[in-house]
C-alpha cells in the first residue's frame, strides 16, 4: 500500500508554539520549546505511570466484597488517567474534537447497553466486550501499519502482525462465544471435518504470509497490505475453529480464556506503539485471565487442553446431553409442590443449588421470595454455589445478588461441603453435573474425579428439573434413583410459583410446624412426608457406655445413627451411652433401628462391631468372640497387660489412633481432632489458673504488658494452643524438633525458638517426632533453659509415638519461673514432659508454679467430641466396606492394616515404632585442583544427600501428582526468552517492553489469587473495561486526514474500545450495587414481611 508522506504532528505543533513566541517578543525560544517539552513529557509519564499503578490497585479492590466498589471506581479514574496521558500529549491538539465526539458516542452506546441488559444474559455481554476489544486491537493495528513516521524494522513489522492476529483472534472467538451463549449459535460441540488439518493449514499458511510481509520490499505495498489481511482472516478463522467445538457448559473457562486474550491483544498493540501502559494493562488483564480459566478447570477437573479439545458429552462412553438417561420417571421417586412444602415443615437448615437452568427458567426472584419466607420462619438456608455452575465464572452469584439475596448465606462448595449432612433439606435447581455422585464412585465415568456439591448427604433432597434428561456431560445422574431423593418435574419457574403460593396458603400451618420441631417433636407422618426408607440391616452395631474414670465422651453421637442405618447396620446401644456427653436414650431412637441394652454384656453378647472411645477393658476382651470386631481410640504406651489379653481372643481389634497419617486417611484421623481440642482447652486452663491479664491494657495504676506463652512441640495440639493464645492476646513462643514446623509456628503468629543443633533432623517416619540423640538433647534443655524464665504459661506437647515422653522441663527450670505462673502438660499420659507431673492432677510446685497433668481435655467438650469420633469412626467403616461388605479384602487396606492390634488369636501390631532415617552429615568437602586444574582452590561443599533427594522428588512431582507446574513453567519460560534473548539482537527499547509485560504478569497473577469466587463476573466485566485502555492506540493514530485510512481505522478502534470502558465499568457498578449483606438478618426479615 503506497503511502504519502506527511509531517509529524509534533513538529508542526512546536512549529506553530515557535512563531507565537517570536511575534511574542519572547527571547531563548529553543530552550523554552526544549523545557516545555520535557516539562510535558514528564507528567505525561507520571499520568501514565498512575494509571498503571491504579489498575493494579482496581484489580486488588476486586478480591473481596467491601473494597470491590473502591476498586471499580479507582478503575474509572485509572483509564481516565491514561486517556489523559495522551491529551497532553504534544501534537494531539488537532484531535481532540475527533477523540471526543467518538468517545461521547460509543460511550452513550456503552451505556445504553449497560443499563438494559438483563443479569441473566451477563455472559454473553461480557463474550461481546471481549469482541470489541480484539476488534479494537485490530484496528488500531492497521492504523499503525498506515503510519508513515513509523520507520520500518523488522521487530516492528512483526508485533504489527502479532497484535492484528491476536486481535482478530480475540474478535471471532468472542463473537462465537456470545453466539452460543445467546443461542444463535447451536451450545453444542460444533466440530468441522478435518479440523485439526484446517488449523494446521491455518497456521502454516499464516507463517508463509508473515514471512512474505517482513519482506521490506513488500511491506509498504498493495501487496503487503494484502498479506496483512490474508493472515488477519487466518487468525479469525482460527478464533472460530478454537470455540466452536466447546460446548454451552465449559463456557466459563472459555469466557475466561477470551478475557486473557482481550488482555494479550492490549499489551501487543503497547508492543506495537511502544506504549508502556498498554503492556502493563494488558499483562494484567491476560495474567488474570488465565488464573481465572485455570480455577475454573479445576472445578471441572480438566486441563485447559482437554476444554479446548472440545466435544465434550459427544464421544460412545456417554450419551448426548439432553437425552434420556438409562433409568426412566418410573424409577424415580416424585414429589409435587404441595408434597415439597410439606418436606420443608419442621426443617430447620436448607440448603439451595442453583444451576443454568436458574438462569435460563430466569426464576431467581421467585426463588429469593421463598428463601424470604423461610427465614422469616427461623428456617437457616444457604445457598452452595459450585465454581462453574452457569455460563462464566461467578454466574449464579450475580443471578442471586440481583433477586436480593444477601451474599453472606452465599457459600461455596469447598466451604459447605463438609456441613451438607447436617442439612434438613437440600433442594437442586436446574443443576445436573455438578450434583451428579458419579463424580466420585464411578471411575468409568467422564466425570470421574470432577469436584461435585455432594447434596446426596443431605436428610432430604429435592431435584427441580424439567425432564430426565442427561446434563452437559451426557451421563446418567444416580442422585435421582437415590431413596433419600425427590423428583419436582416441570419448568422451574412454574415450579417456584406454586411452591410459594403453597408456602403463603399454609403459614398458619408452617409456623405450627416450626414450633414443634423446634421443641424435639415428630411430624414426618402428621405432615404427610414419609419418613426414609433405610435398607434392611445386615449387622449389628454396637455402642459401650464408658467407664473409665472422667472419661464422657462416646463413639457415636445420635447424628451419626442415619448414617450408620443407611449403610446396612443396626444399632445396640448401652443405656445412658450418651448421657455424660448430653445424649439422651431417646434421641439414638428417634430414626429407628435403635435398641437400648440394659447392660454392656447384652451389648458384647449380641453385637458384630463394638465401638468404644477408650481401649478394651480386660473384662471386655475375655467376653469376646471370634466373628466379633472391636474398635476404640487409645494410647499404645503402656498397654502390655491389655496385649497378653488379647492375645488369647480370636476377635478382631483396631486402634483408629494407629491410623497412618496419609491424606486418603484424613477422615479417619481422630489424633487430629481429638488433638486440636486439647491445645484448645490447655490455653484455657491456664488461663483460668493464671493470676493475670492475657493481654495488653491499660488501667488506672499503668499499662499491662501481654501474657508470654511457650508452646513446646508444634503438631496439632501445639498449633491449637498457639492459635488460641495468639487469640487472647498473649505473646506467644514456640518451639518443635522438626525444623519444617518453623513456617507452620510463624504462620499462627508466634515466634519459633530454635535448637542450636545444626545438622540433626528430629523428623521420623510419617512426619512425627523421633528419639533425639545426647547432643541435640543437652542443645534442648540449654535452649529451654534460657527461655522459660521469662514465660508466663507453657504448654508441652512433645511426644513419640508408643514411647515415654521425653522429660524437658527440669526442677531448675520450673524453679526459675515466677510464681503463678501455669505449665499445661499434654503428655502426662505417656509420663509427661515436666518433672513435676502427675495424670490428672495440679500439682504446685515450692515456689508457686502450677504444672497441670490432665489427659482428656476433649471429655471437657464431650459433645462436640463425640460428634467428630463419630464422624471419624463412621469414616473407617466406609472404608471397611459398610455393613455388607464388612472385613474381607478390606483388612489388607493400607489405611486399615496398620490400626490392626490384633486378629485371629494373634497381636499382629509391631510395638516398635519405624526406625528415623540415619541423620546425614552437613556438608563433605571435596579436595581436589580445583577448577581447571588449578592447584589451591578452597574445597568444593557438596550438598546433604536429602537435599539433594528432596530436589530430584520436587523435579520428579509434576510427571506423578501434577505439583509444581507452575514454578517449572516459569523456571523453563524464563530461560527460553533468556536463551532468545541472547541468540538474537533485540532492541534495548524492546527487552524494556518485555520486562515489563513479565512482571506485570506476576503482579496479575498475585493479585487476583486471593479474589472472593462470588465476585469472579464483576472482576471479569471490570478487567474487560480495563483492557479498553487500548484506547489509548487509537488516539496515538487520530492525526491526519480524517478521510485517510489511517485516521478511519483509528476513529473505528476508539469507537469500539469506548463502548467497551463506559459499558464495562457500567455494568460492573451495576452488578456490585446488587450485593449486599445481612447485617441485621431478623431487621432485614422484618422489613421484608
Amino acid at each position: 500500500m503506497p503511502h504519502r508522506p506527511q509531517k509529524n504532528p509534533a513538529v508542526v505543533y512546536q512549529g506553530d508554539v515557535a512563531c507565537a513566541l517570536r511575534l511574542g517578543g519572547v527571547g531563548s525560544i529553543d530552550a523554552f520549546l526544549e523545557e516545555s517539552e520535557k516539562s510535558l513529557a514528564t507528567h505525561v509519564g507520571l499520568f501514565s505511570l498512575t494509571s498503571a499503578v491504579m489498575f493494579i490497585g482496581s484489580i486488588k479492590g476486586l478480591n473481596k466484597h467491601s473494597t470491590a466498589r473502591e476498586g471499580n471506581y479507582m478503575g474509572m479514574v485509572a483509564t481516565a488517567l491514561g486517556i489523559l496521558s495522551v491529551l497532553l500529549s504534544p501534537g494531539f491538539h488537532s484531535a481532540h474534537i475527533r477523540f471526543f465526539l467518538t468517545f461521547l458516542a460509543a460511550g452513550g452506546v456503552g451505556y445504553g447497553i449497560a443499563s438494559t441488559v438483563k443479569m441473566e444474559d451477563m455472559p454473553q455481554l461480557v463474550a461481546g466486550f471481549h469482541s470489541f476489544v480484539g476488534l479494537a486491537a485490530v484496528f488500531a493495528g492497521f492504523a499503525s501499519y498506515c503510519n508513515v513516521a513509523n520507520p520500518y524494522t523488522v521487530m516492528k513489522a512483526l508485533e504489527t502482525v502479532v497484535g492484528i492476529a491476536i486481535g482478530s483472534l480475540t474478535f471471532t472467538g468472542s463473537v462465537v462465544a456470545a453466539g452460543k451463549l445467546h443461542e444463535v449459535i447451536p451450545g453444542k460441540p460444533i466440530i468441522l471435518p478435518q479440523r485439526w488439518l484446517l488449523n494446521s493449514g491455518a497456521l502454516a499458511g499464516s507463517v508463509v504470509l508473515t514471512a512474505l510481509f517482513l519482506n521490506p520490499a513488500t511491506y509498504a505495498s498493495h501487496a503487503g497490505a494484502a498479506l496483512l489481511l490474508g493472515n488477519t482472516a487466518l487468525w479469525g478463522f482460527l478464533g472460530v475453529n478454537m470455540v466452536l467445538p466447546i460446548g454451552g457448559a465449559d463456557m466459563p473457562v472459555v469466557v475466561s480464556l477470551l478475557n486473557a486474550f482481550s488482555g494479550l491483544a492490549t499489551s501487543a498493540a503497547g508492543f506495537m506503539l511502544s506504549n508502556d501502559l498498554l503492556t502493563i494493562s494488558g499483562a494484567l488483564i491476560a495474567s488474570s485471565g488465565t488464573l481465572l480459566s485455570d480455577i475454573m478447570c479445576r472445578g471441572i477437573n480438566r486441563s485447559m487442553y482437554n476444554v479446548l479439545l472440545g466435544g465434550f458429552g459427544t464421544d460412545s462412553s456417554s450419551t448426548a446431553a439432553g437425552a434420556a438417561p438409562t433409568g426412566g420417571r418410573e424409577n424415580v421417586s416424585e414429589v409435587s409442590a404441595v408434597g415439597f412444602v410439606g418436606m420443608l415443615f419442621g426443617a430447620k437448615k436448607v440448603v439451595i443449588v442453583p444451576g443454568y437452568g436458574l438462569a435460563v427458567a430466569r426464576c431467581q426472584q421467585k426463588l429469593a421470595e421463598i428463601v424470604a419466607m423461610l427465614r422469616k420462619h427461623n428456617v437457616t438456608v444457604h445457598f452452595a454455589i459450585h465454581p462453574v455452575a452457569g455460563r462464566m465464572p461467578g454466574h449464579m452469584n450475580v443471578l442471586l445478588a440481583e433477586a436480593d439475596v444477601p451474599y453472606d448465606i452465599v457459600k461455596e462448595m469447598d466451604e459447605i461441603n463438609a456441613e451438607l449432612p447436617t442439612y434438613d433439606v437440600g433442594i437442586v435447581v436446574g443443576a445436573n453435573d455438578i450434583v451428579n455422585p458419579a463424580t466420585q464412585d464411578d471411575p468409568s465415568s467422564p466425570i470421574y474425579g470432577m469436584p461435585a456439591i455432594e447434596i446426596w448427604k443431605c436428610k432430604q433432597c429435592v431435584v427441580l428439573k424439567r425432564s430426565m434428561g442427561t446434563g452437559y456431560s451426557g451421563v446418567d445422574n444416580p442422585l435421582f434413583y437415590l431413596s433419600n431423593v425427590k423428583m419436582l418435574f416441570g419448568d422451574a419457574k412454574q415450579s417456584m410459583d406454586n411452591i410459594s403460593s403453597c408456602l403463603e396458603d399454609s403459614q398458619d400451618r408452617f409456623t405450627a410446624a416450626a414450633g414443634a420441631s423446634s421443641s424435639g417433636d415428630q411430624h414426618d407422618t402428621a405432615q404427610g412426608v414419609e419418613p426414609e426408607v433405610f435398607p434392611e440391616a445386615v449387622r449389628v452395631l454396637g455402642i459401650l457406655r464408658e467407664r473409665l474414670p472422667g472419661e464422657a465422651r462416646v463413639s457415636f453421637a445420635p447424628s451419626a445413627v442415619v448414617k450408620l442405618r443407611r449403610m446396612g447396620f443396626s444399632i445396640l446401644l448401652e443405656a445412658g451411652s450418651g448421657t455424660a456427653a448430653g445424649f439422651t436414650d431417646e434421641e439414638y431412637t428417634r430414626h429407628g433401628g435403635v435398641q437400648v441394652a440394659e447392660s454392656s454384656v447384652e451389648v458384647l453378647k449380641q453385637a458384630d462391631i463394638i465401638f468404644k472411645v477408650t481401649e478394651p477393658l480386660l473384662d471386655e476382651v475375655q467376653m469376646l468372640q471370634g466373628t466379633q470386631t472391636m474398635v476404640g481410640f487409645w494410647n499404645m504406651y503402656g498397654t502390655q497387660e491389655l496385649l497378653a489379653a488379647l492375645a488369647q481372643t480370636s476377635a478382631s481389634v483396631l486402634n483408629l489412633a494407629l491410623v497412618p497419617r496419609v491424606s486418603r486417611a484424613q477422615k479417619l484421623d481422630a489424633l487430629t481432632s481429638m488433638a486440636n481440642i486439647a491445645g484448645y482447652r490447655a490455653i484455657l486452663d491456664a488461663f483460668g489458673r493464671f493470676p493475670r491479664f492475657s493481654r495488653a491494657g491499660s488501667t488506672a495504676f499503668g499499662s499491662v504488658p501481654p501474657a508470654k506463652v511457650f508452646v513446646i512441640g508444634a503438631g496439632v495440639a501445639g498449633l491449637s494452643a498457639i492459635a488460641t493464645a495468639h487469640s487472647l492476646g498473649c505473646k506467644v513462643f514456640a518451639n518443635d524438633v522438626r525444623d519444617a514446623a518453623r513456617e507452620q509456628v510463624e504462620s499462627m503468629g508466634a515466634q519459633f525458638i530454635a535448637v542450636d543443633a545444626q545438622g540433626i533432623a528430629g523428623e521420623g517416619a510419617g512426619g512425627y517426632a523421633t528419639v533425639m540423640g545426647e547432643d541435640f538433647t543437652r542443645a534442648q534443655i540449654a535452649t529451654y533453659a534460657r527461655v522459660i524464665p521469662d514465660m508466663d504459661v507453657i504448654v508441652t506437647t512433645a511426644m513419640i509415638p508408643n514411647r515415654a515422653a521425653p522429660e524437658l522441663i527440669t526442677s531448675e527450670m520450673v524453679a526459675s519461673m515466677r510464681k503463678g505462673s501455669v505449665i499445661i502438660d499434654l503428655a502426662a499420659q505417656t509420663g509427661g514432659n515436666c518433672v513435676y507431673t502427675e495424670p490428672n492432677k495440679a500439682v504446685v510446685s515450692p515456689n508457686g508454679v502450677t504444672v497441670v497433668g490432665e489427659t482428656n481435655y476433649a471429655s471437657q467438650m464431650a459433645s462436640q467430641s463425640s460428634e467428630m469420633l463419630g464422624s471419624n469412626f463412621t469414616a473407617m467403616l466406609e472404608v471397611l466396606g459398610g455393613a455388607e461388605n464388612f472385613g474381607g479384602e478390606h483388612w489388607d487396606d493400607p489405611v486399615v492394616k496398620p490400626a490392626i492390634v490384633a486378629r485371629g488369636g494373634a497381636v499382629v501390631w509391631d510395638p516398635n515404632p519405624p526406625r528415623p532415617p540415619a541423620a546425614a552429615p552437613t556438608g563433605t568437602a571435596v579436595e581436589g585442583n580445583g577448577i581447571g586444574g588449578f592447584g589451591g582452590a578452597s574445597p568444593m561443599p557438596l550438598p546433604p544427600p536429602e537435599e539433594a533427594n528432596a530436589v530430584i522428588a520436587w523435579i520428579q512431582a509434576p510427571a506423578s501428582a501434577g505439583e509444581h507446574k507452575d514454578e517449572l513453567a516459569l523456571g523453563v519460560g524464563g530461560a527460553v526468552v533468556l536463551g532468545l534473548g541472547l541468540a538474537v539482537d533485540i532492541p534495548e527499547a524492546e527487552v524494556t517492553h518485555l520486562g515489563y509485560f513479565v512482571l506485570s504478569c506476576l503482579i496479575g497473577n498475585f493479585t487476583v489469587a486471593g479474589v472472593t469466587p462470588a465476585l469472579h463476573t464483576p472482576l471479569i466485566s471490570v478487567t474487560n473495561a480495563i483492557s479498553g485502555i487500548i484506547v489509548v492506540g487509537g488516539m496515538l493514530q487520530l492525526s491526519g486526514p480524517v478521510l485517510s485510512a489511517r485516521v478511519a481505522c483509528a476513529l473505528a478502534a476508539v469507537f469500539l474500545s469506548s463502548v467497551n470502558i463506559v459499558g464495562g465499568f457500567a455494568v460492573t457498578a451495576r452488578m456490585l450495587d446488587m450485593f449486599r449483606e445481612d447485617a441485621n438478618p431478623k431487621k432485614a426479615l422484618a422489613e421484608r414481611s
